[in-house]
């Protein structure tokens, strides 16, 4: 058995586990795992602090005392000298979370990150390269992957508000078209309870899109809507009283239309939105259900 096996042997003996015996020893468990499996060796003096650790002896570790007997002891020292004397391996690099060496190419990560500097009031990113271990590597996907799920489940919870308002007040507002169709139904105006249930379903479907706010129906009205805000000439009056009274009386009239255009090119974009809002809204849902803005 080699002195691989044999710490594995013992280090279960005592009860340890391999992240447990690297605490101790004041390395990372893949270290104690490359040294189990005979990939590399203890220095003389981690082998010295781990015979501590699992109270045992430098003979018992690499079993002199079994497949040695017969042979001087002289011998036996320089065989253990053999086994424990290697040649340093080149640090590749020093993770930058646990601060530990890192020696084998496998076990080397290098993460680009852009962060955010700060230099008095002004601020910018700056692209660095940090070093990883496998271990701490992994630490970090996991957190990744744990703020990322974290911003998914707030995404959905803010595409889930939106749709419930698009339910609730688009519904209201049809409540009272579907409560005036009745009554006109009731009235004996079949016609016109009719009109008025579709024009109901017409502004459920234009309020709704417009609520959601994820396909071009709330663009499009916002410019049409514009067409009514028009720049009007301007007015040249005389100085004096009569002047100033046709002034005002010119500037009250081109008020008056400019409301009455607004409204009119308001009323115009919410037509041809609801006209297509029917069409339009089940998209706009299906969108909203998977997330998409």
């Amino acid at each position: 058995m080699g002195v691989g096996p044999k710490i594995k042997e013992l280090r279960n003996k005592a009860g340890l586990t391999q992240k447990d015996l690297a605490d101790q020893l004041h390395v990372t468990y893949q270290a104690v795992s490359r040294w189990e499996n005979d990939d590399a060796e203890p220095s003389i003096g981690t082998l010295k602090e781990m015979c501590g650790i699992l109270n045992c002896s430098i003979e018992e570790l690499f079993e002199i005392d079994k497949k040695d007997e017969q042979k001087p002891v002289e011998e036996k020292v320089t065989i253990v000298e053999k086994v424990i004397v290697q040649e340093p391996k080149p640090v590749l690099g020093v993770c930058e979370k646990c601060n530990e060496p890192i020696y084998e190419a496998s076990n080397l990560n290098r993460i680009n990150e852009t962060i955010l500097v700060r230099t008095n009031r002004t601020s910018h990113n700056e692209s660095r390269q940090r070093i990883l271990c496998n271990g701490c590597n992994e630490i970090r996907l996991a957190e990744e992957k744990r703020k990322a799920k974290q911003i998914q489940r707030e995404k959905e919870a803010d595409f889930r508000k939106i749709r419930i308002h698009s339910f609730i007040w688009p519904s209201l507002v049809a409540l009272i078209f579907i409560i005036s169709g009745i009554s006109t139904f009731a009235k004996g105006d079949a016609s016109t309870g009719f009109g008025i249930l579709v024009v109901g379903v017409l502004a459920y479907c234009f309020i709704a899109t417009m609520i959601l706010n994820n396909t071009f129906i709330t663009d499009m009205w916002l410019e049409i809507a514009s067409w009514g805000f028009v720049k009007l000439p301007g007015i040249i009056f005389e100085f004096s009283f009569d002047g100033l009274i046709f002034l005002i009386a010119v500037k009250i009239i081109f008020f008056i239309l400019g409301i009455v255009l607004a409204i009119l090119a308001a009323i115009l974009a919410s037509l041809l939105a609801m006209a297509l809002s029917i069409f339009v809204y089940p998209f706009a849902l299906r969108k909203n259900l998977k997330c998409e803005e």
